[in-house]
């Protein structure tokens, strides 16, 4: 039997993630990063266009809550990505899909983990059906 394996996309601030220490390790445990200068310009199209291009997940890497570079951009996406959910649960997809994380780890430290629990958590939903 073919295991399932989830394909995640992770959107992260150039600031508390971006710069991470080891690219080599980012690429063994992200399939798909998009770097973006501050986690307040994931707009919840871009979310929902992952979605549609074929991921189950979706992990949002912010910079601590009060410490944005762009003063209240992890504030916006909080409150962008919470209604992105409702929205979500209304055309049948799992709002536990998407992820967020308010921190700064820049040496990529927690990366790997929280890449490997969201894709357990999805393991266990199976396949986004869209």
């Amino acid at each position: 039997m073919n295991e399932f394996s989830p394909k995640i996309v992770c959107f992260s601030c150039n600031f508390g993630w971006g710069f991470l220490a080891d690219r080599r390790q980012l690429e063994t445990c992200v399939q798909y990063w998009v770097p973006v200068a501050c986690s307040g310009k994931v707009d919840a199209v871009y979310v929902l266009e992952a979605f549609q291009k074929g991921a189950d997940g979706v992990l949002v890497l912010g910079c601590l809550e009060g410490e944005c570079h762009f003063q209240d951009g992890n504030y916006q996406t909080r409150k962008r990505v919470e209604l992105l959910k409702k929205v979500m649960t209304a055309h049948g997809i799992e709002p536990e899909r998407v992820h967020m994380v308010f921190s700064a780890d820049p040496e990529g430290v927690t990366l790997s983990g929280l890449v490997a629990d969201l894709g357990e958590r999805i393991r266990e939903m199976g396949p986004v059906r869209i």
